[in-house]
């Protein structure tokens, strides 16, 4: 059985070039057709369409030209690789059609947007009463593509679409100016959006800001102080608008393309969230391992500059596939019998094993994040479940059966996973050490990181040696913390007792 899988294993490798080749030949086709509908919608939307017929030339040209400057940006970031971008943000974590579909989304939305209210407003695009307003959508796009990507690449995304329309419209330099550095202000402002209250400073900034404009272009045409001020307050509602479309597109999108927002790790952090109350619940050691690990994974990653929030939500739900079989866990069989006595130990080690595939598709089911699925899916790599494996081979080594008793992986793909993976093993290795110094201590979470990385299991995620330094001086910090020392009551104190004990 193993040599047929092995054979073909092989098989798909040999063919692998082929597949890549007509991989790569079908993407082309589809990004020609998706530019070809970008041309299209961008010529329709950069303008009022009653007077397409007549620009239609220069319409095109100005689309071809977005197309190009957007292809550039796609290109430059790696938003299309399989593997991943330079992005550290929600959407870096998603496939690449998900990227790419959310770009496209986001960028006609806007335009749409500005289109239904521009015509809404029987053209009136900048005027003085209510022209801002038209350009809320597309402000709120900037938001959006700030928080889900990137500020610099929202920034970029934001000078093409505005430039654009500016371009075909003719509209006035000193207008597109203030809207331009005033959406720039708050990609700024609300980019990476930990906390509600940066949407708050974010829409007041940016509300503020189009005030001062609005009633400057006012007395810079020399109206009066009333149409001044009315041109002001339709300044503030522009930007309390875009910061409330911002707020409903980013409601809309977290959850069906199950997008790793801090807002949505903030909630998934809650121990009220139905699953975590259901591990509490049901195994409550696995909660308690998974309480602990979060916390190891939060401080490496603030450590190394990695996403703290993700760590710390990928090590609350990095085990939740253990509430299929709860008891078959060392953790939750505080006063009954260890199950896997009574059954062979590679029975034991599938059951261990399926509680990966068991989470993720559990996570999928709850419409996780991918980046936390991820974590899930990734946790373990392709280690070795040692004690089921020498119960195996009694001592000796097999390295056919040790196949078998190795998780399917894949190993960690990203910083966040590969934390979750050492605090994992950091933290359930340090449940049988006694007491021990700090310098044991730091010793023994060494030597714990050491043999994930001989092992290879963290030869795909981009750590450093620098970063696996760092996070082991993050794990002794918390561990010494965690197991303080507390003072004796002198009523249950015995005699040959010292006055100071440590309580793992």
């Amino acid at each position: 059985m193993r040599v047929w899988r092995r054979s073909k294993r092989g098989a798909r490798l040999t063919g692998a070039p082929v597949l890549c080749v007509a991989a790569a030949c079908r993407l082309r086709r589809e990004l020609a057709v998706l530019s070809v509908l970008a041309v299209v919608g961008l010529a329709v939307l950069n303008g009022e369409l009653r007077t397409l017929p007549q620009t239609a030339l220069e319409r095109v040209a100005v689309a071809l030209a977005q197309v190009g400057l957007i292809a550039a940006l796609i290109h430059q970031t790696g938003l299309l690789r399989p593997e991943g971008t330079w992005l550290r943000a929600p959407l870096a974590h998603s496939p690449r059609e998900v990227r790419l579909l959310l770009l496209l989304l986001i960028s006609l939305a806007s335009l749409v947007g500005v289109r239904a209210a521009s015509l809404l407003g029987q053209g009136a695009t900048l005027s003085a009463e209510v022209g801002f307003l038209a350009f809320a959508p597309l402000l709120a796009g900037g938001m959006l593509w700030g928080v889900l990507m990137h500020p610099l690449v929202a920034c970029y995304l934001f000078a093409v679409l505005l430039g654009g329309v500016a371009v075909v419209l003719r509209l006035p330099v000193l207008a597109v100016g203030a809207v331009g550095l005033a959406g720039w202000s708050a990609v700024w402002a609300i980019a990476p959006m930990r906390r509600r209250t940066d949407m708050f400073w974010a829409g007041a900034l940016l509300s503020g800001l189009l005030l001062v404009a609005a009633l400057g272009i006012s007395f810079a045409q020399a109206t009066t102080w009333l149409d001044a001020l009315g041109s002001g307050l339709w300044g503030a509602i522009t930007g309390i608008s875009a910061t409330a479309l911002f707020w409903l597109g980013l409601t809309l999108l977290e959850r069906p393309f199950r997008l790793a927002t801090p807002m949505t790790l903030l909630e998934l952090a809650s121990p009220e969230q139905p699953l975590l109350r259901q591990l509490r619940t049901e195994a409550p050691g696995t909660y308690y391992h998974s309480q602990q690990v979060g916390q190891l994974a939060e401080e490496a990653a603030l450590a190394i500059g990695a996403d703290p929030l993700l760590a710390r939500v990928g090590g609350y739900y990095h085990d939740i596939g253990k509430l299929s079989k709860p008891d078959f866990f060392i953790e939750n069989q505080e006063g009954i019998e260890n199950l896997h006595a009574r059954i062979n130990p590679t029975l034991s080690a599938r059951i261990i094993a399926a509680h990966v595939r068991d989470g993720v598709e559990l996570a999928r089911r709850h419409r996780l994040p991918t980046a936390v699925c991820d974590i899930i899916a990734q946790h373990h790599g392709t280690t070795l479940i040692t004690y089921f494996y020498h119960q195996a081979v009694d001592g000796g080594h097999d390295p056919v059966l040790e196949q078998h008793f190795r998780y399917d992986g894949p190993k960690p793909q990203s910083r966040e996973a590969a934390i979750v993976m050492l605090a994992d093993t950091v933290e359930a290795a340090s449940r049988v050490l006694g007491n021990v110094t700090p310098a044991r201590l730091a010793n023994f979470v060494r030597e714990m990181i050491e043999m994930r990385r001989q092992d290879g299991q963290l030869d795909e995620c981009g750590l450093t040696f620098r970063d696996l330094k760092l996070i082991e001086e993050a794990f002794v910090r918390v561990l010494v913390a965690a197991r303080h020392r507390r003072i004796e009551y002198q009523g249950n104190k015995a005699e040959d007792e010292p006055a100071y004990a440590v309580h793992p």
